[in-house]
C-alpha cells in the first residue's frame, strides 16, 4: 500500500490551509503524516504538493515528496486528470491511499486496511462515508425516511443518509487507470464515526479546531 497525501499550497479559501498551524504548531498536514507513519513504511507515504517550499515538511517526517505539476492543484482542472496525474507520479502498482488533510479527527486507518485486505478482490476502491439520522428534508421539503403526522419515526428508526468526506479513499491502479475518480465501479462503502468538519471556510477552521483540540486533549488526559 502506498499512501498519497494531497498537500496543495495554493488554497484558495485559507490560504496555506493544509501547512499553517491547526493545533499547537501542529498543521493539517503534520496531524495526517503522523497518522500514517503508525501504519504504513515512510517509504511508501507521499506528499504531494506544488510549491517545493513545503518539501521540509515530508524531510521533517522521513517521507517522500512529490513536487506537483501545478495544473493539478487548480479548481478548472478536470477532476479526472488530478486523479490520474497525481497518481501516476507514485511509483509502483500497489494500490494508494489516496487522502487529504481536512479530516483531522479519523484515525481508523488500521481497521480500514484490515478491511479492505478482506474485501479487495471483490471491490476496486473504498471510500469513507459518514451515516447520520436526522431529520432530512428534500428539495421540495418532503421528509427523507420519516413521515409529518401520526407516523412520526424517532430519529433512531431513520434510515441512515450517507456523508462522503473525500478525505480518504482507497484506489486500485486499474481503477485509477479505467475510472480516473475516486470512487470506482465497485466501491466498499467504510462507515465512520468520528467527528468530522469539511473545512472550507474559516468558520470551518475554527470549528474543527476546538473540536480536535477538545478530542485530543481528553485522550491525552
Amino acid at each position: 500500500m502506498k499512501a498519497v497525501i494531497l498537500g496543495k499550497a495554493n488554497s484558495r479559501r485559507i490560504p496555506f490551509k493544509n501547512y499553517k498551524p491547526f493545533y499547537g504548531q501542529q498543521s493539517l498536514t503534520d496531524i495526517l503524516i503522523e497518522k500514517l507513519v503508525r501504519v504504513l513504511d515512510r517509504k511508501n507515504i507521499f506528499l504531494s504538493c506544488e510549491n517545493p517550499d513545503f518539501r521540509s515538511t515530508a524531510e521533517k517526517w522521513g517521507v517522500q515528496f512529490i513536487h506537483r505539476d501545478v495544473k493539478y492543484t487548480l479548481l478548472e482542472t478536470n477532476t479526472v486528470d488530478v486523479v490520474r496525474g497525481v497518481c501516476r507520479d507514485v511509483p509502483g502498482e500497489d494500490d494508494i491511499l489516496y487522502c487529504s488533510c481536512m479530516d483531522p479527527l479519523f484515525d481508523d486507518y488500521e481497521t480500514m486496511f484490515q478491511v479492505w485486505e478482506e474485501e479487495r478482490q471483490r471491490h476496486d476502491s473504498l471510500n469513507v462515508v459518514y451515516p447520520t439520522k436526522n431529520y432530512f428534508l428534500d428539495q421540495n421539503h418532503a421528509p427523507i425516511g420519516f413521515g409529518f403526522g401520526h407516523w412520526h419515526k424517532y430519529s433512531q428508526f431513520i434510515p441512515p443518509v450517507y456523508q462522503i468526506s473525500w478525505a480518504n479513499e482507497i484506489l486500485t491502479r486499474e481503477c485509477i487507470e479505467h475510472c480516473g475518480y475516486m470512487v470506482g465501479e465497485n466501491p466498499y462503502w467504510f462507515d465512520a464515526y468520528n467527528p468530522t468538519v469539511d473545512i472550507d471556510t474559516e468558520k470551518d477552521w475554527e470549528l474543527a479546531q476546538v473540536i480536535y483540540a477538545h478530542y485530543k486533549e481528553k485522550n491525552e488526559a
